[in-house]
């Protein structure tokens, strides 16, 4: 086991000043809104925010980020306001990072390393834990200076630690041999996890599965626990959620799908993370359904709607059929707000997942389109073929499997977008 579980910061900063930075083709009021969504971050980890800066700039500083004058108007700010960390809007180089800390002698963390400690202290599982770790090591690699230091007492166990260090190593080199090792300990005992992932969703395979995605904090857990029955955390707070959690659903027409509640993304949401929980999303890859819920009270919402389908296509699912469901439609005080929300878009979902308004409709559609599903289709893969068969697995609605001395023949649903893959095995097509 890796010894990294602990991911949180062993000081975390209490009051910090937040830096954002209008750039040539950003409108203000983008930039002044994911400031306001950085200030949330900031409060999710338990951070006070003590000022908020904005500097407009063609292109960003090579050194700093921000302008050298910018620089030199935070030292008397973060002296007069006791700041304890300058947290940036976007996410610096490691170069960059290192020179603030240098000249202002706090604490400098970005949009990403933010974001990270969030999730660190919102990691419960050992699976999200891992997750979590294994993003923040790979972070911090690049990042490695004198405020990194921490690590090696978590390597050590406390202890000085020196006996590790080779001739002439220096504490530096010490702590990126550390977080190297960690970083391969971590994806092994993450490979595992995918491999008990692979085998529950075979065990599930039988069902159709959908999945709830959406921008974090737009009401994804709260429906969930509509249409489930169950209690899961639900908190006015950005990534409540970081476990996938999947329940059965019984709709009005009887069948019965598999329903998983997923992590909310977010605007420049780390590539890191998205890698490290590659194994929780894909219950979002996998589902034969997308449930994208929409926070409609939110001025972004639009921003937000792009953001998530931008995780969509890095995760290879935007080919998924998808229903756009915009929730919090309680928060929506006119008439005409409703009007135009359901001129833009007609194949939508209304909704109140906190009251239940619009559920009802939700759920009979859902079951009138799994009531509509493809043809059953037969067929027959020879003994060589093990990866054809793992795929009707992984990927369709396994419905009969019968062992020949010449083949396995198979009775599956399979959605359109892996036919062609196992198409030379096919037998034939029933209505």
């Amino acid at each position: 086991m890796p010894e990294l579980y602990d991911t949180r910061a062993p000081n975390p900063p209490s009051r910090a000043i937040l830096v954002g930075v209008k750039l040539r083709n950003t409108p203000m009021h983008e930039t002044e809104e994911s400031l306001q969504e950085l200030r949330q971050l900031a409060e999710t980890a338990g951070i006070e925010v003590v000022c908020e800066t904005i500097q407009s700039r063609n292109t960003p500083n090579p050194t700093y980020f921000v302008g050298e004058g910018k620089v030199e108007e935070l030292k008397p700010l973060i002296e007069e306001l006791n700041a304890d960390a300058i947290i940036f809007d976007e996410e610096l180089s490691p170069g960059q990072n290192r020179n603030l800390e240098q000249t202002l002698d706090v604490a400098t963390i970005d949009r990403t390393g933010l974001i990270l400690q969030v999730f660190a202290q919102r990691a419960l599982t050992k699976e999200a834990r891992l997750q979590v770790a294994l993003a923040q090591l790979e972070y911090a690699l690049p990042r490695l200076t004198r405020m990194w230091t921490h690590l090696s007492r978590l390597a050590t166990g406390g202890g000085g630690g020196r006996h590790l260090r080779g001739p002439g190593e220096t504490q530096l080199e010490m702590d990126r041999r550390w977080v190297r090792r960690n970083i391969g300990q971590v994806r092994k005992a993450l490979q595992a996890v995918e491999k008990q992932r692979t085998v529950q969703r075979r065990n599930r395979s039988e069902k159709v599965k959908v999945s709830l995605v959406g921008y974090t904090n737009a009401g994804k857990s709260t429906l969930f626990n509509r249409l489930t029955g169950e209690s899961v955390l639900v908190e006015d707070k950005l990534f409540a959620t970081l476990d996938s959690t999947t329940r059965k659903v019984n709709l009005p027409q009887k069948q019965q799908i598999l329903l998983s509640d997923t992590v909310g993304f977010i605007k420049k949401l780390p590539h890191q993370l998205v890698a490290a929980f590659k194994a929780t999303l894909e219950e979002v890859a996998e589902a034969d359904l997308l449930l994208h819920v929409v926070d409609v009270s939110h001025p972004e919402a639009e921003a937000q709607i792009a953001a998530v389908n931008e995780v969509l296509d890095e995760l290879d699912a935007t080919d998924i059929p998808t229903f756009m469901v915009f929730n919090k439609i309680d928060q929506i005080t006119t008439e005409d707000d409703l009007h135009i929300l359901r001129c833009q878009h007609p194949d939508g979902f209304i909704v109140s997942a906190q009251r239940g308004d619009g559920v009802e409709t939700l759920m009979d559609t859902l079951s009138k389109r799994f009531a509509e599903l493809g043809p059953s289709l037969s067929f027959s893969i020879p003994y060589t073929e093990g990866k054809t068969l793992d795929l009707l697995y992984k990927h369709g609605t396994v419905l009969n499997t019968e062992y020949t001395d010449e083949a396995i023949h198979v009775e599956a649903r399979l959605p359109d977008r892996h036919l062609k893959s196992v198409s030379e095995f096919l037998v034939s097509s029933e209505g």
